[in-house]
């Protein structure tokens, strides 16, 4: 009775829903996808699902997050430790020529490049009916359920499949249900190459390995790698099942039940295959565990997990409800000059279920440059962790946009990378502590990749540490500070503090290292395209910002005052922030005249956002503006997650209505039809970047003080948000009316006194542990 009351009360939602679309949080079409980027994702953190929605031949293209090819090896290069003075003194000289060859000799990895995520394969779906018209068709995503729903009408039959990846079962759950007819389907798994595929009672068994091919001397060794292996379970109510060679056929059926899981045998904490792990056995024993519950029970239980999660956070930005538009036609209608206020507030939820997605619990890796969700053998960027800003920002939203949970995932793997870390510091710089460069994979390659031009960038770690100390900012959880911040804080400060050297000014700089991924050219010399450089702004600025956070945690991590005392001398000896000659901030260690100055990379920027270090100063922010100004002149934020970076610097400048603009253009240039962000092709941080952005507009929490509607714009006249995070263990909620807040709460996790700014209006409030306050404008 309980079931029955459950499937009732879920229905009905679900109809009530449907009448009129009018669900905020939900991307919905009429129409199937034709192509991999109008598909709709599904994720449980480990494991990705693109649905499609067809009718005749549905298609479900499938991830699992360890999915890779490759193995684990040194790809440290042997000569570079005996080559680093040498190229560090061609530096200093300005020959960067012949820097850049000695660079490319003997620091870049070997081998150089790493191989890709791959995808699983792809579950199709047939139906037999598919001769008869479709009528009455809709696809669409709820983002408060984590739930892809398509409907269809064949004549007298109704048709409506629901897919859903469950964190707590460990399986995709996909029901296909007829009304007023029977189900006829044919359900097979595919993929192109290494693997075979069986059918054994009622499951589809596939079992495979990896065998990598050539390009031995620019990605690594061949041979038979990562194994994996996948099952779908099909349950039918009434009618019958059949066996086929790779398929299973069901036949008269009222309703169909796939349970599907994938394993490989990668171990995370080894950082590699490990050959007792059995694939095929692994996923066995999780599809069991979800052939033993009921179709209701697992959604109940993904619900259950899932809805919490995704409800702590609300947002409003207009009064006007669109959303009985398809969306596709909502975002070309935003291209044609439209104002949709709700859409964006679409795009920030649906920011949030991306990263919730493709990086909670049980995932054991952080989201890449595709989240988990990638078609190919052989992916764009090989849909790495690109550490000189992807892999950060695909977190900038994480806090303050209350999905704190998917740091978990990014923190366990940076401490895996720890040991090679260790092993990069040593051997190519002789250095202490830990490091690495702009990319790496599971196997922890961590050596300087593809050409110097692209991974010079030895305090990517750096930032990547500064990454996981702003979550432990935003939580202050002593714990998770201790086991695993700190010790990649500490890391990249021992890092930092043995790799500098001193410039023939006395400067302490670092050398060789480049400002991603852009090139200048050396007075009266336009030939060569430099980018290995010493000493770049980008440096200077997260030296000083991981310094001083590690200083903000001396007292819960007991350091001593000579060790500070010692971080506070390599401070003063950096070199300072200057102006460049267009007014900007100066990118490099010399004002150098740029060899594209719309780079997509800002990078002189990062202590506007995501860092702190050029917001204190009126004078480096009215430069920080300058810089902006200077890179859209000259075609800058051309990219994805370049303009969604343009958001976030906007709304530290407190600009709302350009804020609003960059917001706009990323909707409008960069966003495809399923909402994924086109860098191009498809990159998943543009989405987290965009994301960030319209918090950041809402809230900012950084330099001691929580501020409320900083960059606010005309466009969002009247709206309320429950749920942002700020730093210190704040929560708060906001309404506002006719460009006005109206009211506000804080809810603090600590007893403590906060200072709080909207507009020229600042109170100070003290607040006890568990408290909800509320802050009124004295004006």
């Amino acid at each position: 009775m309980k079931e029955k009351l459950f499937l009732l009360i879920i229905f009905t939602v679900s109809a009530f829903i449907s009448v009129g679309q009018s669900n905020t949080n939900s991307l919905w079409y009429s129409k199937p996808a034709t192509k991999w980027t109008e598909a709709l994702p599904i994720g449980n953190g480990r494991m990705g699902a693109m649905v499609f929605g067809k009718t005749n031949r549905e298609q479900i293209q499938l991830n699992e997050e360890t999915v890779w090819a490759g193995s684990r090896i040194d790809d440290i290069n042997t000569g570079a430790l005996s080559h680093l003075k040498e190229i560090q003194n061609l530096l200093l000289e300005e020959k960067n020529k012949q820097a850049y060859q000695l660079t490319k000799m003997y620091l870049l990895g070997t081998p150089p490049e790493i191989r890709s995520y791959q995808t699983l394969g792809d579950m199709f779906i047939d139906f037999q009916d598919s001769a008869i018209m479709t009528t009455g068709y809709k696809r669409s995503l709820d983002l408060s359920t984590a739930v892809h729903t398509t409907s269809f009408n064949r004549g007298a039959v109704h048709y409506e499949m629901e897919s859903f990846l469950s964190s707590p079962a460990d399986i995709m759950v996909v029901r296909i249900r007829a009304t007023g007819g029977k189900l006829n389907i044919r359900v097979s798994l595919e993929r192109e190459k290494d693997v075979s595929i069986t059918v054994k009672h009622n499951r589809i068994l596939m079992n495979g390995q990896i065998e990598d091919k050539g390009e031995v001397l620019t990605k690594g060794p061949q041979g038979l790698h990562l194994k994996f292996a996948a099952v779908a379970d099909v349950e039918n109510l009434q009618g019958s099942i059949a066996m086929q060679e790779k398929a299973i056929l069901v036949s008269d059926a009222s309703e169909v039940i796939i349970r599907f899981s994938a394993a490989t045998d990668y171990d995370y904490k080894k950082m590699d295959f490990d050959r007792k792990i059995d694939p095929l056995k692994k996923a066995m024993v999780i599809v069991d565990r979800g052939s033993n519950k009921k179709y209701s029970s697992l959604l109940q239980e993904h619900l259950s997990e899932y809805q919490p999660l995704f409800n702590k956070c609300s947002l409003e930005l207009s009064r006007e409800n669109k959303s009985q538009i398809p969306t596709d036609q909502r975002l070309q209608k935003v291209k044609s000059g439209t104002k949709d206020p709700g859409l964006m507030a679409l795009y920030f939820q649906y920011g949030r279920y991306l990263l919730l997605s493709s990086s909670r619990y049980p995932a054991k890796l952080p989201a890449n440059l595709q989240g988990k969700w990638n078609p190919y053998f052989d992916a764009p960027w090989q849909s790495d962790y690109h550490t000189n800003i992807n892999l950060q920002m695909n977190y900038w939203p994480a806090d303050v946009a209350n999905v704190g949970e998917t740091v978990e995932p990014l923190g366990k793997f940076m401490l895996a990378l720890l040991a090679p870390g260790i092993n990069a510091a040593e051997k190519m710089y002789g250095a202490k502590g830990w490091m690495m460069h702009h990319v790496t994979d599971i196997y922890g390659r961590i050596a300087l990749n593809a050409d110097p031009q692209w991974g010079t960038s030895p305090l990517a770690g750096a930032w990547m540490a500064l990454s996981l100390y702003d979550h432990y900012d935003f939580t202050r959880d002593e714990k998770y500070l201790k086991e695993v911040a700190f010790p990649l804080m500490k890391g990249s400060a021992d890092f930092i503090s043995s790799f500098l050297i001193k410039d023939k000014n006395g400067y302490l700089v670092t050398a060789p290292s480049m400002s991603p991924e852009n090139g200048f050219y050396l007075p009266g010399d336009s030939s060569f395209r430099s980018v290995v450089t010493y000493g770049p702004a980008i440096d200077v600025q997260i030296i000083v910002e991981l310094f001083d956070a590690i200083k903000a945690v001396a007292i819960p991590m007991k350091l001593s005052p000579d060790y500070l005392a010692g971080l506070e001398q390599i401070k003063k000896q950096l070199p300072p922030i200057r102006i460049n000659r267009n007014g900007g901030i100066q990118e490099w260690i010399k004002d150098y005249p740029e060899q594209e100055p719309g780079h997509r990379h800002m990078s002189q920027l990062f202590g506007l956002y995501p860092g702190t270090s050029l917001t204190h100063d009126t004078t480096l922010l009215l430069a920080a503006r300058k810089t902006i100004e200077n890179r859209l002149k000259y075609g800058g934020g051309h990219t994805g997650w370049s303009r969604a970076w343009m958001i976030n610097f906007f709304a530290r400048l407190k600009d709302g209505n350009t804020a609003y603009f960059h917001l706009e253009q990323l909707l409008i240039k960069s966003t495809m039809s399923n909402l994924f962000d086109d860098h191009p092709p498809f990159q998943i941080d543009g989405n987290f970047g965009g994301t960030a952005g319209i918090a950041e507009m809402l809230i900012q929490s950084h330099n001691n003080q929580l501020v409320l509607l900083p960059a606010l714009p005309d466009a969002w006249n009247s709206g309320k948000v429950k749920g942002l995070k700020a730093r210190g263990g704040l929560t708060v909620d906001m309404e506002w009316d006719n460009g006005k807040l109206v009211k506000a709460t804080v809810f603090s996790s600590f007893d403590q006194t906060i200072k709080i700014n909207y507009k020229s209006d600042e109170q100070t409030i003290s607040i006890k542990k568990g408290q909800t306050v509320p802050f009124v404008p004295s004006r």
